[in-house]
């Protein structure tokens, strides 16, 4: 038999994979630290709880300490080995002392020396591994000790603590993942521009969009996961992939239902699992004379506004991906002129309207208001943030220029 692996004890080992633990939540010292109302409202309840003269969430990088949040007190950075912390990091369990004068662990620390700090209470905060990635602890100027139902309110305080730090942190890393899958830049060329927007209700969600140019072949999708948050950007991510297969065969003149049929065979029995379905809209246009193929698999959130401002909505009866395993697609054609602009977006932005029974009227008018793409997706932001969604908001703009703008 193989030798069985067991984790290191060591503390070397123990600090190394804490180190790494911060790093990985992307919790090490940043280049400019900002107050974030998250950490403040803990630290603030904490003093505010314990009449304590500081509080503070504290991570240890290295060498240094620095803290997300602090109350009472203004230090950016400082050594490791001035903090009471650091000791709460190596022994990963709550430390509670009394009189930090009396005792020769502390006794010389700037903190106590210089700013008459004499309480402290420090629990620490973990990651999914029990790897200390930080501190939750109040200091206070008189000697002091807590009850058992204050010490359990305190360890309630930093349990709230850890998930903010860490969940939270988790979480940001994801949505910037997620963005970073995004189109890196708009398509801008031969009087074609093409941009989009993806604002998710949460950190991430469960909308995608992408584009690419390729051989001439502008390939566009937008889709809309069932639900928000992590699970719904999971689905996203393949759904995404899913359709980055088809690109190829799709610039190549491939029939998009069958490149559909193809998309949905391939998540089916992920969306089976998830007991999740999406929609999605996908299209080929070519930019040499503005002939556009499109599938849509219960999206019906595409608008086009006309060079003369005729509005026409793109239709489909074609059913979502992932309703019945047997379904199909059909591809359909239209045709972009110079001067005419198409928005497809998803439902989050319908339910922001007064009223959705019209939706394109309303739609329309914003697209016809903004001539650039640019402006007209900050336009929707402005407008979803300003009416509170509760749901992902993506959009994807094409305008194609009236020959004597180019």
């Amino acid at each position: 038999m193989g030798e069985q692996l067991t984790p290191p004890t060591d503390g070397e080992s123990v600090e190394r994979r804490r180190q790494r633990a911060v790093e990985a939540l992307g919790l090490s010292v940043p280049h400019q630290q900002r107050r974030d109302e998250r950490f403040d409202r803990i630290t603030r309840l904490g003093s505010t709880l314990y009449g304590a003269a500081w509080s503070s969430i504290t991570v240890l990088d290295g060498g240094l300490a620095w803290f997300p949040s602090a109350r009472g007190f203004e230090i950016p950075l400082m050594s490791r080995e001035d903090t009471f912390c650091s000791r709460t990091t190596s022994v990963g369990r709550t430390i509670v002392v009394p009189d930090a004068s009396q005792d020769p662990l502390f006794a010389d620390l700037p903190a106590v020396v210089d700013d008459g700090i004499r309480f402290y209470a420090g629990v620490p905060l973990t990651d999914l591994l029990g790897n200390v990635v930080g501190v939750f602890c109040i200091y206070d100027h008189a000697p002091r000790t807590l009850s058992d139902d204050e010490l359990q309110t305190l360890e309630d305080l930093a349990a709230w603590a850890q998930h903010e730090l860490v969940s939270s942190s988790e979480m940001l890393r994801a949505g910037r993942v997620q963005a970073a899958m995004l189109p890196a830049s708009p398509i801008d060329v031969d009087g074609w521009h093409v941009d989009g927007i993806c604002l998710p209700a949460l950190t991430v969600g469960g909308d995608l969009f992408d584009f690419a140019l390729t051989d001439g072949v502008i390939h566009l999708g937008l889709g809309d996961v069932m639900g928000k948050g992590t699970g719904a950007a999971l689905i996203g991510a393949g759904v995404r992939a899913a359709v980055r297969s088809t690109h190829p065969a799709v610039v190549s003149g491939a029939d998009l239902g069958a490149t559909t049929s193809r998309v949905a065979r391939t998540l089916q029995d992920d969306l089976d699992r998830g007991e999740s379905f999406v929609t999605l809209f996908q299209c080929a246009i070519d930019v040499r004379d503005g002939s556009m193929r499109f599938v849509d698999a219960g999206a019906g959130l595409c608008v086009i506004v006309r060079a003369d401002g005729a509005v026409e909505r793109l239709v489909s009866e074609d059913r979502p991906i992932g309703i019945l395993p047997d379904d199909s697609w059909t591809e359909r054609r239209t045709h972009l002129a110079p001067g005419d602009r198409m928005l497809v977006f998803s439902d989050g932005l319908l339910d922001l309207l007064e009223d959705q029974s019209r939706w394109w009227y309303d739609i329309a008018r914003l697209v016809a208001e903004h001539e650039e793409p640019a402006k007209l997706l900050l336009a929707l932001r402005d407008f979803a943030t300003a009416r509170v969604s509760f749901d992902d908001v993506t959009a994807v703009v094409v305008h194609r220029s009236r020959e004597d703008e180019r």
